[in-house]
């Protein structure tokens, strides 16, 4: 289960997913580049309209994620690093979007994008959906992809009320007031039309509300079954002497966007050039 603190934070986690894609070549790649303490390598890059993965929680639970392009004209740069500390005692590496940013030849700056922030929990051809609330938030998960006559639960597993809320025109029958769900209780809604559907969690009191949404596609809209391996680096790593780590993070870019160089800004500065 997905709590307030992420899957992602402070922790590599081992991914199936789908990508079809297309390899960037360059002889920068595989080479190492020396900081004051890290030395860095960028072993890959690939690009995807669409990037698919799955996770297994110790509970031993399955659930399967999807992120896309913010926008039509966009495509996932996926950028595989590697970070060796052979010189400090410990370093702290905080893989962040302020932890590299990438610059095309037209002067563009592109940063990673938030894993924990974009990716969508992928429940289509389940015939239903679920969304776990606690104190106020949409735990696991605030955003939802399902097909078109899902039924979607919103239960409350706190111990205190937890509230949504839609906007104006969204769903005309579940209205714009809050909704309140009391601890244990829990409101469904059947979403027959592709489309859509933002709302917002909270507690239906003080505090601010977390922005939601439900992607509702196609009836016949189903996951691929081909899975590789991926390693996310997102979150804060301590990088002991000696020692290394090794991860992709995304970046959001216009597609055929030509990459000049990478200035990385996470524990050390260093420029790549392409």
């Amino acid at each position: 289960m997905i709590f307030k603190r992420s899957i992602f934070w402070l922790l590599l986690i081992l991914m199936p997913f789908l990508i079809v894609a297309c390899s960037d070549a360059s002889s920068t790649l595989g080479q190492y580049h020396e900081g004051r303490i890290l030395l860095l390598n960028v072993l890959e890059m690939k690009r995807s309209d669409e990037l698919r993965y799955s996770t297994i929680d110790t509970e031993d639970v399955i659930r399967k994620w999807r992120i896309q392009p913010s926008a039509p004209g966009q495509e996932l740069l996926m950028m595989r690093f590697k970070l060796e500390n052979h010189v400090a005692l410990n370093t702290v590496v905080v893989a962040d979007q302020q932890a590299a940013v990438i610059e095309g030849f037209f002067e563009d700056d592109y940063r990673p994008i938030s894993i924990t922030d974009t990716v969508f929990l992928d429940q289509r051809g389940q015939g239903e959906g679920a969304v776990t609330m606690e104190a106020g938030e949409c735990t696991d998960h605030a955003r939802l992809v399902v097909n078109a006559g899902t039924n979607v639960q919103w239960t409350n597993r706190g111990e205190t009320n937890s509230a949504i809320q839609f906007g104006p025109g969204v769903l005309s029958d579940l209205g714009v007031e809050l909704l309140q769900i009391a601890p244990g209780a829990s409101i469904t809604h059947r979403f027959d039309q592709p489309g859509t559907f933002n709302y917002q969690c909270s507690s239906g009191g003080d505090g601010s509300p977390q922005p939601a949404q439900i992607l509702v596609e196609a009836a016949d809209s189903v996951r691929d079954n081909k899975e590789n391996n991926i390693l996310f680096l997102e979150g804060s790593f301590n990088l002991p002497r000696d020692t290394s780590i090794d991860g992709w993070m995304l970046f959001d870019i216009p597609k055929d966007t030509k990459i000049k160089n990478l200035r990385w800004r996470a524990g050390d500065s260093i420029t790549v050039r392409f």
